[in-house]
C-alpha cells in the first residue's frame, strides 16, 4: 500500500484548482483555507497553483466534474471513476493516483460532483491532517507534526449525498454578545466576518444560513461594496436566505432605514402602502437574483410580529401578499427559483385557516413553494405533515431553535437542549418527510459549537446519526470530544470531557439557567435541592480538574467548548440552590443564613469573574464582548428585569439559641418533638438533621439515641453557625418495625426527634416488582416488566432522555391508534401496602400535538380493567402560544404531567400503559396516595425485586 507526503522535510505538495472552472472563485478560497491549515498543522505553506506547468512530483489536485482540466482527462481516460458521484447532490471523491500528468508523480485528486461537494472534500483532507472545523470560532488547536504522511487507505473515499438538502443556521438574537465581538472585531457585520462563518458552515458540511438581522443589512453591510457579503456567500456556494419575516431578499432593518425612498408613508403594512412596499421587494429582487439564494414569500408584521387584522382578513391579505410576490417573481425571471414560505407562529393559523376562510394549506398556488415548518420556540416540534401531504413536490423545511427571545422566557445564553432531544425531535421531523431544509436558530453562535455540529451531521448523515443513531448521542459525544482534544490528552480525560458535556446540558436542559429560581428544587422533599446541589459542584469541580491537565495550547479551546458552558451554568444552580438554603433559614433565624449568604455572593462573584475572563482575557482578548447576554433571574420575557437572587442577614442576639431542623419531612422545621420519615431496607434513603445556632456564641451539643441500631456521624460537638448530622440505621438490628428516639441538647434546650425503621419482606416477589413505600410507588419508564408491539409498532428506550433516567417512545414515529386494544403497550408490576384510592402521575416529555387534530393520547389500565383514556395536553393547550399558561408551564419544566385516579386492592397489580397518539415520549410513572409533596422531579425510583 502506497503512502503519499503532503508535507515533510519543510516540502509541500501544491494544490491545484482551475481557473477555467466555473467554481474557481470558490475552490480558490477554500484551497487558500486549506493551505492555511497545512501551515498551521506542518509549518509549511502549500502553493496554490493554476497552471499545470506549475506542478510537480506529489500535488493535490482539487475541481468539480466539468470544470478542471486535469479531473476531466482522467475521468475521460477511465483512471478515475467517478459513476457513484456524478449527477449527485453535493458529493465528492478522493482517490490518489499515479502520474497524472507529466512530471508529476502522485496526486491526491479531489473530484466533486458539483462546487459544494468539491470544497467538502478538501476540508475533509484538513480534518484528516487534524484540523477541527472550530479550528477558528472555538481556537481548537492541531496538534504540530513535522511530517503529513497517508496511507491510499487513508486518502481514497467516496462520500454520500447529503440526507437534507439544505443544513444551516440562522445567526439570531445577536445583540449584546455576537454584535459586540462583531463589531469590536470587524466593524460590523460583513465580508470579513461572514468569510469565516462560511468556511465554519463549510467544515461542517452545511450550506445554508439566515444571516444577522437585529440591527444588520446583509447584502448592504458589505465593506469592500455593499453587495460584498451576498457576492462572497455565492463563491463559496453558501445558499443564503432571509428569515421568516423578511420576504424577497429583503432584511428586517431594510424598509426601516429607507422607507423613505419609496413614499411618505412609514408603514409596514400592505393593506394601506401596497405600492410601496411591492417596490421595495421589487429592488431586493433586482439586486440579489443573480446569486444562489432560496427566497422567502409571504409577510409578517413588523419586528417579527403578526399581522393587524383579524385571522380571516390575514389569510386573504396573505394571499394577496403572495401573488404579487409571484407576479414580481416571474417579471425577474425568477419564477423556478426555489421558494420558501414560513409556518411560524400566528402563521400556522393561516395556513389551516378557519370555519370562514380556507387557508394556505390547501391554496394550489403554493404547490411550488417548500413550506417551512416551525418547533415552538423551546425544541419541540409543532405542525408535521400528514401522510398524504408528506411527498408534496416542493419538500418541507423545519426550523428549529437552540436560542429563542421571546415569551415565556428568552433563552441566549449557553446550550440547553440535549443531543437526546435534538435526536428524538428531529429524527421525527424527518420521518414525517421534512427533508428539504433544516435550519436552526442558534443566536449568537457561541458557546453553543457542540450542538451546532451535531445538528448539521445529522441533516448530513441522517443514516448514520438518525436512524441508526438511537442512543448514539454518546457516541457522537466521545468522537466530537476526540476531534477537539485527541490529540492533547489522554483516553481516561477525553472519556471525562465526554461526561461533562452529557452532564451539563441534562443539567441545564431540566430548566434553563435563565429560569432556576430560589424555590425550583424543594429542600424539603426527597433531598431534591441537596441532590442537585451536589452533582452541580461535582461537575464544577470535575470541568476544573481537566482544566488543569489540559495542556496550556489547549486551554483557550477547553475553556470556551467545555468548561464555560459546564461550570457557568452549574454556578447559576449552586447560586440558586444556595440562595433558596438563606431563604430558608433566614425565615428561622437561623446563623446559617449568613453563611448561605456569602455562598450566594461567592457564586455572584464567580459568574461575573468568568463572563470578564470570557470576553477579556480568553485567547488574549480575541473575544472582546461574546460573552454578554443576560443570563440569570429573568422576570418576564426580556432579559431587561434579569437580577441575581437576593440574600438576606440576620443579626444575631448575644447568646446562643440551639435551632434544630429535620430534613426530608414536610415538617422540616422542629422546635420541639418532631418525627423523622420511617427508614425502610428498600433502596437508599437519606435523612439528616441540622443543628444550628440562633445567636452569636457557640454551643456544645450532644446527641444521645434510645436505640443501637439508629447510626449517626456525629454525637457531640461545638456548634459557631450549624452542622448536619446524618442519620441511618443498622439493619442487621432492626425487627420488622422498631421504633427510637433521638436527643438533641445544647444551648440549654432539649428536642427529641423520634424515628422509625421498617423492614419490607420481598421474598417470593417476581421479577421487576415494584414496592410501595411511604405511600408511593415511582417508576422509570425504561424498566417495564414487559412490552408488547403492534402493527410493527414498539417501545424502544431512549437513554439518558429526559428530567430522570431515560425515556420510551413508539416507533416507527408516525402511527398512531384510536383504541387501546390496537395499540402497543408497556407492563409494570407493582405491590400496594393497603387497599384505596391511588392517583397515577404520568410524566411525559413536552411535546406539542403534531398536527391541528391531533392530540397526545396514552390509555391506562390495571389488571383486567377497562383501559383509561388520558391526554397529556390539556383541553386549552396551544403550543407555541405565550399566552397559553398551560403550554408555558410545559417548556419551563420540560414535562407534562397527567393524573388518572384508581381504586386499587393491597397486593400485586399489573399496570400497562397503551401508546396512542404519536410522538408521545413516555419518562416516569408515580402512583401515590393522596397528593405528592412539592418538587421538581418527583419521587426518586422505588425499590423493584430485580432476579
Amino acid at each position: 500500500m502506497k503512502n503519499v507526503t503532503i508535507a515533510a522535510a519543510g516540502k509541500v505538495a501544491a494544490i491545484y484548482i482551475d481557473s477555467k472552472g466555473k467554481d474557481y472563485r470558490g475552490l480558490k478560497l477554500v484551497a487558500n483555507s486549506f493551505a492555511e491549515d497545512v501551515n498551521l498543522v506542518a509549518g509549511v505553506t502549500p502553493k496554490v497553483v493554476t497552471h499545470i506547468r506549475e506542478l510537480k512530483e506529489t500535488i493535490v489536485i482539487a475541481g468539480s466534474i466539468g470544470n478542471n482540466e486535469i479531473i476531466d482527462s482522467l475521468i475521460a481516460k477511465r483512471i478515475l471513476d467517478v459513476s457513484s458521484i456524478k449527477d449527485k447532490h453535493e458529493c465528492y471523491k478522493i482517490q490518489v493516483v499515479e502520474k497524472p500528468v507529466e512530471g508529476v508523480d502522485t496526486a491526491i485528486v479531489i473530484v466533486g460532483s458539483d462546487k459544494r461537494g468539491t470544497i467538502y472534500g478538501i476540508y475533509r483532507i484538513s480534518e484528516l491532517i487534524g484540523v477541527s472545523p472550530w479550528v477558528y470560532f472555538a481556537d481548537v488547536m492541531p496538534a504540530k507534526k513535522s511530517e503529513l504522511i497517508f496511507s491510499e487507505d487513508e486518502l481514497n473515499v467516496a462520500s454520500k449525498e447529503p440526507s437534507v438538502k439544505y443544513r444551516g443556521f440562522f445567526l439570531n438574537d445577536e445583540w449584546p454578545s455576537l454584535g459586540s465581538w462583531v463589531t469590536n472585531t470587524f466593524g460590523d457585520f460583513n465580508e470579513e466576518f461572514y468569510d469565516r462563518v462560511f468556511q465554519l458552515i463549510l467544515r461542517l458540511k452545511g450550506n445554508f444560513l439566515w444571516p444577522a438581522m437585529w440591527s444588520a443589512v446583509f447584502s448592504e453591510n458589505g465593506k469592500d461594496h455593499s453587495l460584498a457579503n451576498a457576492e462572497l456567500a455565492d463563491a463559496y456556494g453558501i445558499v443564503m436566505g432571509t428569515s421568516h419575516h423578511e420576504p424577497m431578499f429583503r432584511a428586517g432593518e431594510e424598509w426601516k432605514n429607507i422607507n423613505g425612498q419609496y413614499g411618505t408613508n412609514p408603514e409596514w403594512d400592505f393593506s394601506s402602502n401596497a405600492a410601496a412596499i411591492t417596490k421595495f421587494w421589487e429592488d431586493g429582487l433586482k439586486r440579489n437574483k443573480g446569486l444562489e439564494s432560496l427566497i422567502t414569500i409571504g409577510m409578517r408584521g413588523e419586528q417579527d410580529s403578526a399581522l393587524k387584522g383579524s385571522e380571516e382578513e390575514n389569510i386573504e391579505i396573505l394571499k394577496d401578499i403572495i401573488r404579487t410576490q409571484k407576479r414580481l417573481l416571474k417579471e425577474q425571471g425568477l419564477e423556478k427559483a426555489t421558494q420558501v414560505l414560513t409556518i411560524y407562529k400566528e402563521v400556522e393559523k393561516y395556513w389551516y385557516g378557519t370555519d370562514k376562510a380556507e387557508g394556505l394549506r390547501t391554496w394550489d398556488v403554493l404547490d411550488d413553494v417548500t413550506i417551512m415548518l416551525a418547533d415552538d420556540n423551546f425544541a419541540n416540534v409543532r405542525t408535521l405533515p400528514e401522510e398524504v401531504e408528506r411527498n408534496r413536490k416542493a419538500g418541507w423545511g423545519m426550523y428549529y431553535h437552540f436560542d429563542y427571545h421571546g415569551g415565556p422566557r428568552s433563552y441566549e445564553w449557553v446550550n440547553t437542549t440535549p443531543l437526546e432531544k435534538v435526536w428524538e425531535q428531529m429524527t421525527m421531523t424527518y420521518d414525517y418527510g421534512v427533508r428539504d431544509i433544516w435550519i436552526v436558530n442558534i443566536g449568537d453562535l457561541k458557546p453553543n459549537e457542540f450542538p451546532v455540529s451535531y445538528f448539521l451531521d445529522l441533516a448530513y448523515d441522517f443514516e448514520t446519526w438518525g436512524a441508526n443513531g438511537r442512543n448514539k448521542t454518546r457516541e457522537y459525544t466521545n468522537k466530537w470530544t476526540v476531534q477537539q482534544f485527541g490529540n492533547a490528552v489522554g483516553e481516561d480525560v477525553l472519556n471525562g470531557i465526554e461526561s461533562i458535556l452529557i452532564s451539563y446540558t441534562k443539567m441545564s436542559g431540566w430548566r434553563k439557567p435563565e429560569v432556576t429560581f430560589p424555590d425550583t428544587y424543594s429542600y424539603i422533599n426527597y433531598n431534591e435541592a441537596q441532590r442537585v446541589l451536589e452533582k452541580a459542584i461535582y461537575l464544577e469541580h470535575k470541568t476544573k480538574k481537566y482544566y488543569d491537565e489540559m495542556p496550556e495550547v489547549h486551554k483557550d479551546a477547553y475553556y470556551q467548548l467545555v468548561y464555560y458552558p459546564a461550570v457557568a451554568s452549574a454556578n447559576i444552580i449552586k447560586m440558586q440552590v444556595y440562595a433558596g438554603l438563606n431563604n430558608l433559614y433566614y425565615k428561622r433565624n437561623s446563623a446559617l443564613a449568613n453563611f448561605y449568604a456569602e455562598l450566594v455572593e461567592e457564586c455572584k462573584v464567580k459568574d461575573i469573574q468568568m463572563q470578564a475572563y470570557y470576553n477579556k482575557n480568553m485567547s488574549n482578548g480575541k473575544w472582546k464582548g461574546m460573552m454578554s447576554s443576560p443570563h440569570i433571574g429573568y422576570m418576564e420575557w426580556s432579559p431587561d428585569s434579569w437580577t441575581y437572587p437576593e440574600a438576606y442577614n440576620i443579626s444575631l442576639k448575644d447568646g446562643s439559641t440551639m435551632i434544630v431542623d429535620v430534613q426530608g419531612t414536610e415538617e422540616a422545621y422542629c422546635s420541639g418533638a418532631t418525627v423523622l420519615p420511617v427508614f425502610t431496607n428498600l433502596g437508599k434513603e437519606n435523612y439528616s438533621i441540622v443543628i444550628s445556632n440562633g445567636g452569636s456564641t457557640e454551643f456544645d451539643y450532644k446527641i444521645e439515641t434510645s436505640a443501637d441500631w439508629i447510626k449517626l456521624n456525629s454525637k457531640q460537638g461545638t456548634i459557631s453557625g450549624g452542622i448536619k448530622i446524618n442519620v441511618s440505621v443498622d439493619w442487621n438490628k432492626v425487627y420488622k418495625t422498631s421504633s427510637g428516639f433521638i436527643t438533641i441538647s445544647g444551648a440549654g434546650e432539649t428536642v427529641k426527634v423520634n424515628v422509625t425503621a421498617e423492614v419490607i419482606d420481598i421474598t417470593g416477589l417476581p421479577d421487576m416488582t415494584f414496592v410501595e413505600k411511604h405511600d408511593v410507588v415511582s417508576i422509570e419508564a425504561e424498566h417495564a416488566a414487559d412490552k408488547t408491539k403492534k402493527s410493527n409498532v414498539e417501545w424502544k428506550v431512549l437513554k439518558n432522555y429526559g428530567r430522570t433516567l431515560s425515556s420510551m417512545k413508539m416507533f416507527p414515529t408516525t402511527v398512531s391508534f384510536e383504541k387501546p386494544e390496537d395499540a402497543p403497550y408497556l407492563e409494570y408490576k407493582l405491590r400496594l401496602n393497603e387497599d384505596a384510592e391511588y392517583t397515577l402521575t404520568t410524566y411525559v416529555a413536552p411535546t406539542n400535538n403534531l398536527s391541528k387534530k391531533s392530540r397526545l393520547k396514552y390509555a391506562v389500565a390495571f389488571d383486567n380493567e377497562i383501559p383509561a383514556i388520558a391526554d397529556a395536553l390539556p383541553k386549552d393547550f396551544i403550543a407555541g402560544d405565550y399566552n397559553n399558561e398551560i403550554w408555558c408551564n410545559a417548556v419551563l419544566e420540560n414535562i407534562h404531567m397527567t393524573h388518572t385516579t384508581h381504586k386499587l386492592a393491597k397486593g400485586i397489580h399489573t399496570l400497562r400503559l397503551y401508546g396512542l397518539d404519536a410522538g408521545l415520549v413516555l419518562q416516569k410513572l408515580v402512583l401515590s396516595k393522596g397528593k405528592l409533596p412539592t418538587s421538581f422531579f418527583g419521587p426518586e425510583e422505588s425499590f423493584f425485586a430485580d432476579k
